[in-house]
């Protein structure tokens, strides 16, 4: 009997039952991450997209950094979201001053790995043409001379470690990056790596696909069964097959740009797992023309390797013309989180194919515009179904990875409090 009263508190403790990283009930702040956990935190700023992790050794990896500038400051398109907190924190202080509250020990005050999944000016970073100008502070960094906006405003704050992109825009260009736009942020961004480079000895490296060994745990190694695989980036698929990796997909550079490319195709995708718990994120890919083209469809290659996963982040903010059947018909998550960034987002299309793909999802937006809720009960959506339709949202695997739970934060200011719990769930 007292042997089996011992394992029964162990497993509570184990579990967070009691006390501990699942042990978060709403109006409380989330308690914090412990050695043996994953978590996946959605960071919502509203003005993009940005995702942070934190693997069981404590080795963390942060995924875009926000990235437009507030709404209420500058003239942008009406149909983007106020943001938040606040119109006076920009995105990239969002962004770190989260890390900075839940950040465990072994990260030492900084980031492991910075990954930019594509060079959308959402997850990337917005510059105008006239910075000083444009009613939002954009200081410029007193040492390295580049803009602190986005991912190098975060970069700046918090020492990294690997700075992971999909590689030089002009060995695969889009239509995004042939602009004077891009030119002006994709120069600030080599500005930026050219100082933390001799700052902080960071390293900058192309987006690896087809292997395991890129992003790794690095307090603990081999401590943990997690890893996080490439599957695709920069214009590179992988087969399925070994290490190989497809770089015909797309035609040559100097045919591509006829077709009007979208940056979103060359977005990082890739599959996490710890133990039993499978995680798929890829960026903005998307499907978008394949009607004209069958290679605009960067969903298809991901598709045919990939399985079931447990949970995934939507593709493209789950807008239109993202997370195909096909692709969501392999996933069929369990939990789907939408990073929400405008009044179109989600897509009603979108929604019917996750919903057909998993009925029984749990499905999480970090935000709902009234007139996108509006459009999806006029088409027999009922947003009260979702998980959530704000805040930022915290998957959290439990040791080993058999089990997680969701939880979902206020993200009206910034004391972390629990809005929602949801979970467990069990993994497969």
């Amino acid at each position: 009997m007292k042997s089996a009263s011992l394992a029964i508190l162990a497993a509570l403790l184990l579990y967070g039952c009691g006390r501990g990283p699942a042990d978060g009930k709403p109006g409380q702040e989330l308690p914090q991450w412990k050695e043996g956990w994953l978590d996946i935190h959605s960071i919502n700023g509203a003005r993009g997209e940005s995702f942070w992790y934190i693997f069981p050794d404590g080795t963390t990896l942060l995924v875009d950094a926000g990235g437009e500038l507030p709404r209420e400051r500058v003239e942008v398109e009406r149909y983007c979201l106020a943001s938040k907190p606040s119109p006076d924190i920009s995105c990239g202080k969002v962004v770190a001053d989260y890390i900075e509250h839940f950040n465990p020990a072994a990260a030492k005050g900084g980031i492991d790995y910075m990954m930019i999944s594509h060079y959308h000016a959402d997850h990337f970073g917005l510059l105008p043409e006239n910075p000083d100008s444009a009613g939002v502070p954009i200081p410029v960094h007193p040492e390295g001379g580049f803009r602190e906006v986005s991912v190098t405003e975060v970069g700046s704050r918090l020492p990294v470690g690997m700075v992971i992109d999909r590689g030089d825009p002009e060995n695969h260009p889009s239509r995004t990056t042939v602009t004077k736009a891009h030119e002006r942020r994709y120069r600030n961004y080599q500005q930026y790596l050219a100082w933390t480079a001799a700052a902080n000895g960071t390293v900058h490296e192309t987006f690896a696909v087809g292997r395991d060994d890129q992003v790794v745990l690095k307090h603990q190694p081999g401590k943990y069964d997690c890893s996080l695989f490439g599957l695709a980036g920069g214009g590179k698929f992988w087969t399925g097959e070994g290490s190989q990796v497809d770089t015909t997909w797309f035609p040559p550079k100097e045919e591509i740009l006829q077709y009007n490319v979208s940056e979103n195709v060359y977005s990082l995708a890739f599959h996490l797992r710890y133990g039993k718990f499978d995680w798929f994120a890829a960026g903005d890919l998307m499907y978008k023309r394949r009607d004209q083209q069958a290679w605009q469809d960067a969903e298809a290659p991901v598709a045919r390797v990939m399985g079931k996963v447990e949970a995934m982040k939507m593709c493209h903010h789950a807008t239109k013309e993202a997370g195909s059947k096909e692709l969501l018909g392999v996933l069929q998550p369990d939990v789907a989180v939408a990073g929400v960034r405008n009044d179109i987002q989600p897509d009603v299309k979108t929604v019917r194919r996750l919903f057909k793909a998993s009925p029984d999802v749990h499905f999480f937006c970090t935000n709902l515009d009234p007139r996108c809720d509006s459009l999806l009960r006029e088409n027999g959506i009922d947003p009260s179904t979702f998980a959530c339709t704000e805040g930022h949202v915290v998957l959290r695997v439990a040791p080993g990875g058999d089990r997680y739970w969701v939880f979902v934060l206020d993200d009206t200011d910034q004391l972390y409090r629990i809005r929602s719990v949801h979970g467990p769930f069990n993994a497969q």
